[in-house]
């Protein structure tokens, strides 16, 4: 399936707005909140957006949202970062089969309404749009996450609108696909890692905590600023300041766990050839270090060196991870 963005049949008024939005996502590059945020501000120079939200899919059938906003509750509109399962019937899993707009009016929104509630769960969306987020423009790219634009007013969407979302996403997955080839340059040059897989700390685990950690300071900062009298205005600009501030950081925490995996032929390419060799040995037959050292004519404390090397290229904290990571090339 082609994902490249329509060139054609936006009005004038619409085009325009799609180019300062590119210019401005291509902008925010390196910060995913900011990026998130502009997404959100772009789509609702140009429709109703009450509702945005930005997720990942992850191992496990997970899915990682490290942004979500809503402007319809009556205090803190951003809402904090999550990761949820999600199920074989909702939009999430229908997105990934099917890599195309899900669609309020497909259903009524049924779909819609087997997924996680999020925002002001008293109401419902009357109209939704939910995008797939593709690992690169190019076409035939894998679906790495989704996005989505929902409002409370009923058939709220047009045509237009759905392809300019598309229009974005396709912005979106520029800046996403360059990030990554970044990351893989500098790992080339990162100092090995020779801790124990044993003795290394699950990032989820860290990324968790601190999350909570900011979770509680989030918290804090509200209340600060929900108490700064009126006749104070430069105050309540800092305390103001400050909790986006923090907003920003907890949606970078959450990226962590959240930064879409690459392509396994992508991956490979990232090792080198001594690595690409270990990675599918350990990856098609599950050996050990010991035996893997046996069958390429290396010491043992070599091939810790490697492993440690692929786990970290791989974004992998185990072993296992390197099949699954690897799993179209030991099939």
């Amino acid at each position: 399936m082609s994902v490249s963005r329509p060139s054609t049949g936006f009005s004038p008024d619409t085009a325009t707005a799609l180019g300062q939005a590119d210019r401005g996502i291509r902008s925010r590059m390196g910060n995913h909140h900011a990026l998130f945020d502009y997404w959100r501000f772009a789509m609702s120079t140009l429709c109703s957006v009450n509702a945005f939200y930005v997720g990942f899919y992850r191992e496990g059938r997970k899915i990682v949202y490290p942004y979500t906003f809503d402007d319809t509750l009556p205090t803190e509109k951003y809402i904090w970062p999550e990761v949820f399962p999600y199920g074989p019937k909702g939009q999430a899993a229908w997105i990934l089969q099917h890599r195309r707009p899900y669609l309020f009016s497909m259903d009524g929104g049924l779909l819609l309404r087997n997924g996680v509630a999020f925002g002001d769960e008293r109401r419902m969306s009357a109209d939704a749009v939910t995008i797939p987020i593709f690992d690169t423009p190019a076409p035939g790219s894998a679906v790495i996450g989704v996005a989505s634009i929902q409002t409370y007013k009923p058939h709220s969407y047009t045509d237009e609108h759905v392809r300019a979302f598309e229009w974005t996403a396709h912005s979106v997955a520029t800046v996403l696909s360059r990030e990554r080839e970044d990351d893989l340059n500098r790992a080339e040059l990162a100092v090995p890692d020779l801790t124990s897989e044993s003795e290394r700390l699950s990032v989820v685990e860290v990324v968790q905590d601190v999350s909570e950690s900011l979770r509680e300071l989030h918290r804090g900062i509200c209340r600060i600023e929900e108490s700064v009298p009126v006749t104070q205005p430069e105050l309540a600009r800092m305390v103001t300041a400050l909790r986006q501030r923090c907003e920003q950081f907890q949606t970078e925490t959450m990226d962590i766990i959240a930064r879409p995996t690459v392509h396994a032929e992508t991956l490979l390419n990232s090792l080198s050839s001594k690595e690409r060799e270990i990675a599918l040995l350990i990856a098609r037959g599950g050996m050990t270090n010991k035996e893997i050292a046996a069958q390429v004519f290396v010491t043992e404390s070599t091939i810790k060196g490697h492993v440690s090397r692929i786990l970290r290229k791989l974004g992998v904290e185990q072993r296992s991870g390197i099949a699954t990571k690897l799993a179209e090339f030991t099939e």
